[in-house]
C-alpha cells in the first residue's frame, strides 16, 4: 500500500482512554489501530465494543483510523448529533437553543465580567461587540460538535464554558434554565464564575464535572508556520476569481481586465454587489495577462509574507475556520502596500508536510476566527486597525 493511501472501512473500538484509543479491524488484523477522540464525529463519546467506520490511512509501515463515526451513525452525518441522549443540543446555531433576553444587554453583561478585551472594530458597528457576538455564537458551535454543552434533566439546568475568563483568570460560563415561552428550549439564566453568586453556586451544586472548554488542536506545533513546508501551493480560480470581492478596491482599480466598466459595489444590494463581482471575475478569467499579473503579485505578497514568518513566527496566527471545522494558519497578505496588510491567507498543513492554501479573507473575518482560539498576540491582526465590512453569510 502506497504512502497515504486511504480507504473507509470497518472495525471495533478495543481500547478508549482520555486522548485516544484503538480499533480492531480485519483490514489490518495484526494490528489494532490508533486514533485520537477528537477524531470521532458523534455523541455520545465512544466505548469499547462500539462498531465504527473510519478512513484508513497509512505511511509506510503506520497506519490509522481517522474520521471515525459510528456504523449506525453513516445514514445521516448531515446531524451528528440527532442520535444522542435526550439532553444534547439538537443544533449549533446559539440561538436556536437558547433565548439570551436582550443581545446587547447580555454581550455586555459578558464583556463587563470577562478580563479586558476590545470586542470591536475600528469603524463604527452595525451592532454592539461584533467580535464576541460571533465568538459566543461560533463557540457554542464547537462545544456541541465536542459534546460539551452540558445538561442536568433532574435540576432543569444547562451550561457550557465560554472559553473566557475574568481578571484572575477564572473561567467564565453560561447557565442555562428552560424557556417557558417555548421559543427555544433554553433561556439565559446568566454568565458566572463557580461558586460565585447564585448562579456559580448552582453551577457548582449541579455539575460535576464542570464544563470544559472547546478544543481545537492536539499539538502545540499545529500552531506554527513550518518553515520547511515551503511556500503553500494556492487553488488560484478560487483564490482569486470566486473571492475576488475581498480585494481592496484600489488594487482592482490597477487590475482592471480591459473594457471592464467599473461600478461603486458598495451603493447597491448584496444581490446586485454579488452579480457585478461575479461578473468581474469571469472578466479576469478571460483577460489572461491580466490574471497572470494577479497572480504574480498574489505570490510576491505570499514569498514576503513567508519571509516575514521566518523572522518571527508570531506572523503566522492560528484561525479555526467554523465553515470547515478546521484549524489553518493565516498569513499576511499585503497587495497594495508591502507596509499594509489587506488579505488573510488561510493555509492548511497537510499529511506530506506541505501547504495548501485555502482562501483569502478580509482581515475582520480572520481575526473573528483567530480569535476563537485566543486572543491574537499579532502586528498585523489587530482590531482597532480594521475595518469591518461585509457581514459573513456565516456570521448572520
Amino acid at each position: 500500500m502506497s504512502n497515504n493511501d486511504t480507504r473507509r472501512t470497518t472495525g471495533k473500538v478495543v481500547r478508549v482512554l482520555k486522548d485516544y484509543g484503538f480499533i480492531s479491524s480485519e483490514t489490518m488484523p495484526d494490528q489494532d489501530l490508533y486514533f485520537k477522540t477528537s477524531w470521532f464525529q458523534g455523541a455520545p463519546p465512544l466505548k469499547e465494543g462500539d462498531v465504527v467506520t473510519f478512513e484508513l490511512k497509512t505511511f509506510g509501515d503506520d497506519s490509522q483510523a481517522y474520521y471515525v463515526r459510528r456504523a449506525t451513525d453513516e445514514i445521516d452525518s448531515s446531524d451528528l448529533y440527532r442520535r444522542a441522549s435526550p439532553s444534547a443540543p439538537r443544533t449549533y446555531n446559539l440561538f436556536k437553543w437558547a433565548y439570551l433576553g436582550y443581545l446587547p444587554n447580555a454581550l455586555a453583561a459578558l464583556k463587563e465580567l470577562a478580563l479586558d478585551e476590545r470586542w470591536e472594530f475600528k469603524n463604527q458597528p452595525d451592532r454592539p461587540l461584533p467580535i464576541l457576538y460571533s465568538y459566543l455564537f461560533h463557540t457554542f458551535g464547537r462545544l456541541v460538535l465536542q459534546t460539551k454543552v452540558v445538561v442536568n434533566e433532574s435540576v432543569s439546568l444547562a451550561a457550557f464554558n465560554t472559553g473566557l475568563v475574568d481578571s484572575r483568570y477564572e473561567p467564565i460560563y453560561g447557565l442555562f434554565e428552560p424557556n417557558q415561552e417555548v421559543r427555544t428550549p433554553w433561556q439565559l439564566r446568566g454568565f458566572c464564575i463557580a461558586g460565585e453568586d447564585s448562579n456559580g453556586q448552582n453551577l457548582v451544586r449541579h455539575f460535576n464535572p464542570l464544563p470544559q472548554a472547546a478544543h481545537y488542536f492536539d499539538q502545540p506545533a499545529d500552531l506554527l508556520y513550518d518553515i520547511r513546508g515551503g511556500i503553500p501551493e494556492l487553488d488560484w480560480n478560487h483564490i482569486v476569481i470566486e473571492c475576488i470581492d475581498r480585494y481592496p478596491d484600489e488594487f482592482l482599480e490597477d487590475h482592471r481586465p480591459t473594457g471592464f466598466a467599473v461600478e461603486d459595489s458598495s451603493k447597491v444590494g448584496e444581490q446586485e454587489r454579488r452579480a457585478y463581482f461575479e461578473k468581474l471575475g469571469m472578466a479576469i478569467k478571460a483577460d489572461k495577462r491580466v490574471y497572470r499579473r494577479i497572480m504574480n503579485r498574489v505570490k510576491d505578497a505570499i514569498d514576503l509574507s513567508i519571509k516575514r514568518t521566518s523572522w518571527n513566527f508570531k506572523t503566522a496566527v492560528p484561525q479555526y475556520y467554523p465553515k470547515v471545522r478546521q484549524l489553518q494558519l493565516l498569513l499576511p497578505i499585503c497587495l497594495v502596500s508591502d507596509e499594509v496588510v489587506d488579505l488573510a491567507l488561510a493555509v492548511e498543513k497537510t499529511d506530506s508536510g506541505n501547504y495548501l492554501g485555502h482562501t483569502v479573507l478580509t482581515l475582520d473575518w480572520a481575526y473573528r476566527n483567530a480569535r476563537l482560539i485566543c486572543r491574537p498576540d499579532s502586528d498585523w491582526l489587530e482590531p482597532h486597525e480594521i475595518i469591518e465590512g461585509v457581514i459573513d453569510e456565516d456570521d448572520t
